[in-house]
C-alpha cells in the first residue's frame, strides 16, 4: 500500500505566512485575520494567558499483556509520568531501522504514526494492512509505544460528499463506521496500540468538510461513538481527542457555513458539549516559528529587531510561542484534563534554503533549533499540564523533497543526507526523567 506523507498544518501554515508578509501594520489585525481562511496560522489577539500550577504525574504501572494480546517489549515509563513521542514517516524506508533509531539513539518510548483510513479501506470491509503491519511488529519488536492519529474518512462513507476542490476531508456521515474501523485496527493490533488520535485539526474545512460545517458539538458525537468502541476492545488505550489548528479566526463563506473556526472558540465549545468526557487526554500543535518555546507569544521580548519574520511583533497572538498557547488551553480546560501535544517542531533552514512562507526558519540557527526543541520537552513535562509530547519529525530530511519546495525537511533532526542535525544529538543527550 503506498501512502503519502500525512496531512498536517504546516503546510498551510506556508501560505498564510506568506500572506502575511504581504501585509503592512497598518492593515492590523482585521486583515490578518481574513487570510486565515489559506489555513494554518495565528491571528487575532486572545485573552493573556495566566500559569497553570504543576501537578504531580504518577507513573503508569507496566501493562500486563491479556489474552490475545501481542506482549511488546516495553520499558517502564519515565518517572516523571511524560511521554517523549516523536514521529517517524513510518510509510517509507525500512522501519526495523527508523524505529530503532528512535529508542536507541534517541531513547525516546512513543512514536506517532498517521493512518489515511481512505487508503486502507478503499471498500467496505477490505482493509490494505500493507505497510503498517511492519511499522506494528518493528515498533513492539523495539519496545516502542504507538500513537496512531486516524484521519480521511473513504468516498464509501459519504453520501453525498462536499465538493473538494483542494482535497478537503470529511467524517463520515455515520460516525460508527469511523468507530468500526478503529476497533479493527485494534483488534488487528492487540497489545500493540498505546494511543489513538481521534481525527486532526477538525476546527478546519481541509478536514471537516461536511455541509453544516464545522461543528464542535459534531465532533462530541464522533468522539463518543469512538471513546465507547476503543474502551470496550482495550480500556488501557489511551483516547485522545483531535488536535485543534492553532488559528485565532473564525471564518464563515458566503453563505454562512463555518470554515475555520478560532482555536480557543472550538475548544471551549468542546468543553460546552461535553466533549472531556470522552477523552483521556486533549489533543493539541504547536507550530513553533521563531519565539522560544517559553515565551509568551502575546507579549514578546523586544520589537523584532534583527529578526527576518516579524510576525509575532506586528500581531502578537499567544500561539506564536509554546508556552502561552498551552497556558491558554490549559485555561479554558480548567486542568480538567491534561494536553497531547501530539505535534510540536521548529523549523530550521537547510544550508540557508527553506520553502517560501517559512521565512522563520531563516531565524532560527540548527543549535538554537536544537536548545528550542529540548527546552519544549523540559517545560512540557514540568508544567503538569502536558502528558505527552510528539516532535515534528524525524526523518522527513532524507525522505524528504527538495527543503525548497518541501517544509517537513527543515523541520527535521536529520539532513537530507541522513545526517544528524545537533537537535538530534541534543534529543539523544537530553535527560528524560
Amino acid at each position: 500500500m503506498g501512502q503519502n506523507p500525512p496531512v498536517r498544518s504546516k503546510g498551510n501554515f506556508s501560505l498564510f505566512i506568506g500572506l502575511w508578509l504581504g501585509l503592512t501594520v497598518v492593515a492590523g489585525l482585521t486583515v490578518f485575520s481574513l487570510i486565515f481562511w489559506a489555513l494554518g496560522g495565528f491571528e487575532s489577539a486572545t485573552p493573556t494567558p495566566v500559569p497553570v500550577a504543576a501537578t504531580a504525574v504518577p507513573p503508569t504501572a507496566p501493562a500486563v499483556p491479556t489474552q490475545g494480546e501481542v506482549a511488546c517489549n516495553y520499558p517502564p515509563p519515565a518517572a516523571s509520568g511524560f511521554g517523549y513521542g516523536i514521529q517517524s514517516h513510518v510509510f517509507v524506508g525500512d522501519n526495523a531501522y527508523w524505529l530503532g533509531v528512535i529508542t536507541d539513539k534517541l531513547h525516546l518510548q512513543w512514536v506517532k504514526m498517521q493512518v489515511r483510513w481512505h487508503e486502507m479501506e478503499r471498500s467496505q470491509g477490505a482493509i490494505d494492512w500493507g505497510l503498517l503491519d511492519s511499522a506494528m511488529e518493528q515498533a513492539c519488536q523495539k519496545g516502542l509505544r504507538v500513537m496512531l492519529s486516524v484521519v480521511a474518512a473513504p468516498e464509501w462513507t459519504h453520501a453525498q460528499p462536499m465538493p473538494a476542490p483542494e482535497g478537503q476531508q470529511a467524517p463520515p456521515d455515520n460516525y460508527q463506521l469511523y468507530a468500526d474501523f478503529l476497533g479493527n485496527l485494534m483488534q488487528h493490533y492487540p497489545g500493540q496500540i498505546g494511543a489513538i488520535e481521534v481525527w486532526n485539526e477538525e476546527n478546519l474545512e481541509r478536514e471537516w468538510n461536511t455541509a453544516a460545517g464545522i461543528a464542535p458539538v459534531e465532533y462530541v458525537k464522533l468522539l463518543q461513538a469512538v471513546y465507547t468502541t476503543i474502551k470496550s476492545n482495550d480500556p488501557k488505550v489511551l483516547v485522545i481527542s483531535g488536535a485543534p489548528a492553532p488559528t485565532g479566526a473564525t471564518i464563515s463563506s458566503s453563505t454562512g457555513r463555518p470554515i475555520v473556526v478560532d482555536d480557543a472558540t472550538y475548544l471551549t465549545q468542546f468543553v460546552q458539549a461535553g466533549g472531556l468526557q470522552y477523552a483521556d487526554c486533549i489533543g493539541t500543535h504547536s507550530n513553533g516559528t521563531n519565539l522560544p518555546p517559553d515565551a509568551d507569544g502575546a507579549h514578546p521580548p523586544g520589537d523584532g529587531t534583527g529578526y527576518t519574520f516579524k510576525g509575532p511583533w506586528t500581531t502578537p497572538h499567544y500561539s506564536w510561542a509554546l508556552k502561552s498557547q498551552v497556558e491558554t488551553y490549559a485555561q479554558i480546560l480548567k486542568n480538567q484534563k491534561q494536553q497531547c501535544v501530539t505535534e510540536f517542531g521548529y523549523a530550521s533552514a537547510i544550508n540557508g534554503v527553506f520553502r517560501p512562507g517559512f521565512e522563520f526558519a531563516a531565524d532560527v540557527t540548527e543549535k538554537q533549533q536544537a536548545d528550542y526543541l529540548v527546552a519544549a520537552y523540559n517545560w512540557m513535562r514540568d508544567s503538569g499540564s502536558v502528558k505527552m509530547a510528539f516532535l515534528f519529525n524525524l526523518d522527513y530530511g532524507p525522505k524528504g523533497g527538495d527543503p525548497a519546495t518541501d517544509d517537513n525537511v527543515i523541520f527535521s533532526i536529520l539532513s537530507k543526507e541522513g545526517l544528524p542535525r545537533p537537535a538530534f544529538d541534543a534529543i539523544s543527550l537530553m535527560d528524560k526523567p
